[in-house]
């Protein structure tokens, strides 16, 4: 292994002297290495002198020449200093950092870059990328076009595991004075680091909220209660219409609670009869009825005992099962069907209803006392007509999961397609516009949904149609005028196909044919 001299020459800063060193190192038949120029400052690397009278030598032939001040050894070189520390820092940086010279040349492998690849830099350092990636990698198109690149993944899989690879890359080129491309450096990121990294900078709110799409005021803000509340065990009463997704927010508190590792239960009320739902909440013991299991069966708090159960469509249940549920919120215990024996159970419960709860008290269908036991924590699910400026994200969303249900390769919606949907009331809300945007993309032949692939289930106004030889007293007047008023308003949108246009025919203020059509709930494109 070569040894090195290297000489820091201090000296007046006048013309012609770095020459005049030059000049005296060859005369003392010494080969310089390398030189480093500055003002008052020469360095120089040469190969070990192994006499010590010649290094005396050339130190005193140096000190000679008019200038030189002084003459001394040093470790190394700036160039060597700063060379060194960016390699330390190059190979500190918890990424690959690769670069090639003009020629597809590896120049810089660093220490990440073994490890994604499975080779020391010495093996690599000199040869042709194409010999470490087995193809033409994102880094030497890089080289043919200089166009820089970002965050492309690259996929290589052998039956050899030491040859298999998978990672993250951007890349920069590096151009000379006139913008050609001289070589290329590029940063990798191995792709299980990437997800982690990812995982780790998204908050877990991003994370359990990710499948409740839309940014309106009104989403952000039930998303934001839903996160204040979710950290505590009181219960929580999700309000709002069929179809909102108040599941959907019901698991995503689950997951943000101090209960996330245990089970969320859910079971909707309304389908099933009332003992089916008895057996399925409380369980029973053998014998307990007919058809009863051998060894009976846990129920559904049992199975979430410690964890989450969500009471869906909660005002179905019937009074006895509303009196048997008002004592387990009370007590914290349940009692299997067919046994005596109390058991306790530390359950939260989430109920939802799209009903009005206070009028069924009013009417003696739901318990007062139960109403008050769930809306601890009440909290209003927006219908879509509430956040209609939600509905491209939801409708991009449903494009992309049915884009592979369906084999197809929707990529957006044309303007026309939104301006259509924002129109419409929405009384199914979210279920409702996933419906729509599967039937259309069922009509779509091409790569954007388009207003002609619209199919909307308009609501029958026959339903109530006048029958001209049946008038008698069977009909109230206020129903009579509602039939008529439907028919008016299906028959005038069906011709004219504007809201505008039909309010124009019908002698009306065009925010009257709105209110008309929402009020008997009439959807149309």
């Amino acid at each position: 292994m070569k040894t090195y001299l290297r000489l820091e020459i201090l000296s007046h800063d006048r013309m012609g002297i770095v020459l005049d060193i030059l000049k005296k190192v060859y005369e003392n038949n010494i080969s310089i290495h390398s030189l480093e120029v500055f003002p008052n400052k020469v360095y120089i690397k040469v190969e070990t002198l192994e006499e010590a009278e010649k290094k005396l030598n050339i130190v005193k032939n140096l000190l000679s020449i008019n200038g030189v001040l002084k003459v001394r050894d040093i470790e190394l070189l700036s160039c060597e200093k700063n060379e060194r520390r960016l390699r330390a820092i190059i190979d500190a940086v918890q990424d690959g950092i690769l670069a090639i010279n003009q020629k597809g040349e590896v120049e810089l492998f660093n220490n990440y870059c073994e490890t994604i690849f499975h080779t020391k830099r010495e093996n690599i350092v000199g040869k042709n990328i194409k010999e470490l990636l087995g193809f033409d990698g994102p880094i030497i198109n890089l080289l043919k076009t200089g166009e820089n690149y970002n965050n492309i993944e690259v996929f290589k899989r052998n039956n050899d595991n030491n040859n298999s690879f998978h990672y993250i890359t951007s890349g920069r080129s590096v151009k000379d004075d006139k913008g050609k491309t001289i070589a290329a450096v590029a940063s990798l990121k191995d792709i299980n680091e990437a997800i982690e990294m990812s995982n780790a900078i998204t908050s877990k709110e991003e994370f359990v909220f990710k499948d409740i799409i839309g940014n309106s005021s009104s989403i952000v803000k039930t998303k934001n209660i839903c996160s204040s509340v979710a950290k505590s065990n009181s219960t929580i009463l999700l309000r709002g219409e069929s179809g909102t997704g108040k599941e959907l927010f019901a698991r995503a508190i689950h997951k943000l609670s101090s209960r996330a590792d245990r089970n969320f239960i859910a079971i909707n009320c309304a389908a099933l009869p009332d003992n089916l739902i008895e057996s399925e909440l409380f369980g029973y013991v053998e014998g307990s009825f007919t058809g009863a299991t051998k060894n009976g069966k846990d129920g559904l708090f049992k199975a979430a005992d410690n964890g989450t159960l969500f009471l869906d469509e909660i005002g179905e249940l019937s009074l006895p099962l509303q009196a048997k549920l008002l004592r387990i919120l009370q007590e914290g215990t349940i009692r299997k069907i067919g046994s005596t024996v109390e058991e306790k159970v530390d359950v939260r419960i989430i109920a939802a209803t799209n009903r009005n709860l206070e009028d069924m008290i009013k009417k003696n269908t739901f318990r007062e006392d139960l109403y008050y036991r769930l809306n601890v924590i009440p909290i209003y699910i927006p219908s879509l007509r509430e956040r209609i400026e939600d509905i491209s994200m939801l409708v991009n969303f449903f494009i992309k999961i049915l884009n592979k249900q369906m084999g197809k390769n929707i990529k957006g919606t044309e303007m026309e397609f939104i301006e259509e949907l924002v129109k419409l009331s929405w009384p199914g809300n979210i279920r409702e516009l996933k419906n729509v945007v599967e039937r259309a993309m069922n009509l779509c032949h091409g790569y954007f949904l388009t207003k002609e692939n619209l199919l909307m289930d308009f609501q029958k106004a026959a339903n109530h149609e006048i029958d001209s030889e049946n008038h008698g007293f069977n009909f109230k007047l206020k129903d009579v005028v509602e039939a008529a008023e439907k028919k008016m308003l299906i028959s005038a949108m069906q011709n004219y196909k504007s809201y505008r246009k039909a309010a124009k025919a019908l002698g009306v203020s065009h925010t009257t044919i709105v209110n008309k059509l929402n009020k008997y709930g009439i959807n149309f494109h």
